[in-house]
This record gives structure tokens, C-alpha cells and sequence, in this order.
């Protein structure tokens, strides 16, 4: 524990975990880290003396800084803490507890996200995201909202997949039955395709809350495909 605690201490500082940020970029030399950073050379050289005392960093020959494997490892584990006290307040308001360990270990994988609050924006962009799927849309919801109905229709019309998961008491349209399965409880949302995701976590209200957690970046696509397939495998056909 006392490992971990002085892991964290040289970390909790905003200025050594820019550096390392920076680091994990391109190796700099002390005066290039001063440069990039807008620090000053005395601050920087005490900064890089911190890192390289806990081996978070070390100086190559040609007096270039670079971070140990040790140090890629440990930015890495990291984000997920990154991307929950970024996200505290959502985070005091949503249960991730249900959530499987092999995901919820992985939340850092969604750091690289932007949250949407308002309803009618939210709306707007899951719009966008079916219009622009081209080979697949993988939906898990709490209902299938009748406004997203048509465009999944016309999706599947020109052969994209198309797969969802409800509860099992909503109307289904006859001509997307064979593409739907069917949970008792909906722990999380997701609206995944082959250019964007979003999640959204269960509200401790058990009410549903429409905000969510939107990103086209590859780690974050690939995070909601992991868990729609788990749920997907959960459910069950009419």
C-alpha cells in the first residue's frame, strides 16, 4: 500500500501528470518540456527529478526524457479514475454496480468522451449517429423510442445490421422482431455503430434519465460492442 500511496502522491500534482501526458507524446528534453509547457526551466528539472526518483520516467543518453514501462502502465490503469472524477457528478447519480467487472474495470476506455445532458440535443445526435451507420447499429434501451423507429427501418432496408435489446413488455414493429431481443432489467444504454457510440449508466432513481456519453474514438466503440455482445448473448427472442 505504501507503493500505491506514493504512486499517487507524485501524481496528484497537475503540473508532473502534464509532463508525463506529454512524455507519453514524444521524448522532450528538459528545455523542450519548459517550452511545451509554459513552465520554467527550475520547475521542470524539480518535476522530472520527482518522476524520475519514483521511475515513472527516465533520461535517455541524448538527455531526452521518456517514460519507463513503468510509467506507461501506470497512466494507462489510471483513466479510469480519469474518467469518473472528471464525471462526479454523474457518477454520485448513476449505478454502475451491475455493471460486469470485466467492463466496469474498463471504464477508462470512455475517457475519451463528451457528455450530453440535454434531451433534445441527445436526441438530435443519436439521429445523426443512425443516419450516418453504414454496416451495423447495435441498440440497448429501457423502450424503442418511436422517432428512431424509421430510420432504423430504411437501415435495415439497405442491409445494415441491426440489432436491439429491450424489455420485453414494448411493441415491436413486425418487420424488426427478428432483430430484437428481450432483458428483464436494462442495467445500461447503448447505441453503438460502426462510426460512433454512446452509453449511458442507470440512474440510482431507477428512472430513466436520457444523458449520455458520446465519442467516435476506436477504444470507446469498441468498449460499448464488448458490452452490447454480453448483453446480447444474455437475452432471449420472442
Amino acid at each position: 500500500m505504501e507503493a500505491l500511496c506514493d504512486l499517487l502522491f507524485e501524481l496528484s500534482s497537475s503540473e508532473r501528470m502534464n509532463i508525463m501526458q506529454s512524455l507519453l507524446q514524444e521524448s522532450l528534453k528538459l528545455s523542450h518540456v519548459s517550452q511545451k509547457l509554459d513552465m520554467t526551466v527550475t520547475e521542470v528539472s524539480r518535476h522530472l527529478q520527482r518522476l524520475s526518483d519514483v521511475q515513472l520516467i527516465h533520461k535517455e543518453v541524448d538527455g531526452r526524457f521518456s517514460p519507463t514501462k513503468y510509467g506507461e502502465l501506470a497512466i494507462m490503469l489510471l483513466s479510469s479514475l480519469t474518467f469518473i472524477s472528471e464525471n462526479r457528478q454523474y457518477f454520485l447519480q448513476h449505478d454502475v454496480s451491475n455493471l460486469p467487472y470485466e467492463f466496469s474495470n474498463r471504464l477508462g476506455e470512455l475517457v475519451s468522451s463528451t457528455y450530453e445532458i440535454d434531451t433534445i440535443r441527445l436526441l438530435d445526435r443519436v439521429f445523426k449517429i443512425l443516419e450516418e451507420a453504414d454496416e451495423y447499429i447495435w441498440a440497448q434501451s429501457y423502450q424503442l423510442s418511436p422517432q428512431t423507429v424509421p430510420p432504423i427501418q430504411r437501415k435495415v432496408e439497405n442491409e445494415v445490421e441491426f440489432r436491439g435489446i429491450y424489455p420485453k413488455d414494448i411493441v415491436i414493429p413486425s418487420d424488426l422482431e427478428h432483430h430484437i431481443r428481450f432483458l428483464d432489467n436494462i442495467e445500461i444504454r447503448i447505441l453503438v455503430t460502426d462510426k460512433e457510440a454512446m452509453a449511458g449508466f442507470k440512474h440510482q432513481s431507477e428512472q430513466p434519465r436520457y444523458t449520455g456519453f458520446f465519442s467516435k474514438d476506436s477504444k470507446f466503440i469498441k468498449w460499448c460492442k464488448d458490452v452490447h455482445q454480453y448483453y446480447w448473448q444474455q437475452a432471449r427472442a420472442h
